[in-house]
């Protein structure tokens, strides 16, 4: 009889080897690795952050896993759970071509497990990959096309896929066997979770470590015994039927597996701290007043031209706070004329709330374009008026990030100083550095797990 889907699934993961991910697949998840720590770092210098790491240690859990920046250690669940959170405050981790946020999720649970485990820098990475991997596969059955039904009737992928994604990682650094990788999945796939309509709020953030935590404790739940359903994936009643309606077919998680999604493809990795459906629109006035400065006085109008379904992921046309103006077009293009880029900085209450935001906000106009999202193509063009009649105009069909674009070390790099500088010294930031890239070659990820959780300081 033909092995099932979720067991098929669960061969792979067990058996999969170091060996087996292509080029570049460890130089990603260093980066990936970089790029996810700054962000928590920076997630943890904001309310979301420091609220998540007081509940945690408010748990008084085991001394296991070190939360980011935290000075203390909880068990690996809730160190991922934190570290996971604090990752997606600020929007500003990476995104998958797929649609999604995995390296952060991936990351927290990675070194939590790594840490508790004594893993070796190749065996987090080998076991981060295989994480992406079943995230991707698993995300099939739900892309009708270009849409994929999660997103569309509401529901947040962010919440979803990573359970699995990080049950498979956390299965694979247990050794778990092939029975217990199938459970561990099934156990996982019970806490899939998370809605869209907390967009600009905390919550939003939590899907992301919720979905990791759970990851994590499934797999550990099953290495003590626990059970759960061997084919979760499968049948009209399985997650892929559940999750994709019409368009779930469960075989699809099969189509392609090993080809490796982030060694071969990759993700985007952002400059922007804002949700991805500005950021053609954020390059293209970018472009603009860089190659000519422009003083935000002279400015008459900003005009931009995007698709029309891209505007359900930025419906705060009036932000008040910084988490509504990540999801706002309007303040995205008033940051970057008024500052010149769209950081972390850019994105805090006090930013949005200053009188030449709330100016410039009323300068920025759209046109949409309908059409949906199989018969369109991304991108954005923005028209600059200047007082003087002047127009000045861009067009951006792929965002600076993505791997045909991909940021440049220094970039990548500086974003990390960026998102840490205002918790950790540079000494420190510049150890977690090169720990990053030296990741294949520790004996024990908890020399990074040290350095990135030794508590911050005031000695910048």
């Amino acid at each position: 009889m033909t092995a099932s889907v979720t067991e098929q699934l669960a061969e792979w993961i067990v058996k999969a080897q170091y060996e087996d991910v292509p080029d570049p697949g460890a130089l990603r998840v260093k980066e990936r690795f970089i790029d996810s720590l700054g962000v928590q770092f920076a997630g943890l210098s904001v309310s979301t952050g420091q609220i998540i790491s007081q509940w945690v240690r408010a748990q008084g859990a085991r001394e296991e896993s070190s939360l980011v920046g935290a000075g203390f250690k909880s068990t690996a669940s809730l160190t991922t759970l934190a570290n996971a959170t604090a990752g997606h405050a600020l929007e500003f981790d990476d995104i998958a071509l797929f649609s999604g946020h995995y390296a952060n999720p991936l990351t927290a649970a990675a070194l939590a497990v790594g840490e508790k485990l004594g893993a070796s820098g190749r065996e987090v990475i080998l076991a981060w990959q295989v994480g992406y991997e079943v995230i991707y596969q698993t995300a099939k059955p739900c892309m009708d096309g270009s849409r994929n039904t999660l997103l569309w009737r509401g529901w947040f992928n962010q919440g979803f896929q990573p359970v699995l994604g990080v049950a498979a990682l956390t299965a694979k650094l247990l050794g778990l066997d092939v029975t217990q990788t199938r459970m561990a999945l099934g156990n996982a796939a019970s806490a899939m979770a998370g809605v869209m309509k907390n967009r600009g709020s905390d919550t939003k953030s939590f899907s992301a470590g919720s979905a990791a935590m759970h990851g994590v404790i499934a797999a550990e739940l099953i290495s003590l015994g626990f059970t759960a359903n061997e084919d979760i994936i499968d049948g009209d009643d399985g997650v892929a039927r559940l999750l994709g309606l019409e368009v779930g077919d469960p075989q699809k998680v099969l189509q392609g597996l090993g080809e490796w999604e982030m060694a071969t493809r990759g993700s985007a990795m952002r400059l922007h701290a804002s949700c991805g459906a500005g950021h053609w629109a954020q390059d293209a006035l970018q472009k603009i007043v860089r190659r000519r400065p422009v003083d935000p006085a002279d400015i008459d109008s900003i005009t931009v031209s995007l698709p029309a379904f891209l505007t359900q992921m930025v419906p705060y046309h009036d932000p008040k706070t910084g988490l509504e103006a990540k999801y706002s077009i309007e303040y995205d293009l008033a940051a970057i004329a008024l500052d010149g880029r769209a950081g972390v900085y850019q994105y805090t209450d006090e930013a949005v709330q200053r009188p030449e935001a709330r100016e410039m906000m009323s300068k920025v106009h759209c046109v949409l374009e309908e059409g949906d999202m199989t018969s369109m193509k991304l991108g954005s063009r923005v028209d600059l008026k200047l007082k003087s009649g002047e127009v000045l105009d861009e067009t951006v069909t792929l965002s600076h990030g993505r791997p045909e674009d991909p940021l440049t070390d220094d970039e990548l790099i500086g974003k990390f100083h960026e998102c840490a500088q205002a918790l950790v010294p540079q000494r420190r930031r510049e150890e977690i550095i090169d720990l990053c890239w030296q990741l294949d070659a520790l004996d024990d990820v908890s020399e990074l797990a040290d350095a990135v959780g030794a508590a911050t300081t005031s000695d910048h």
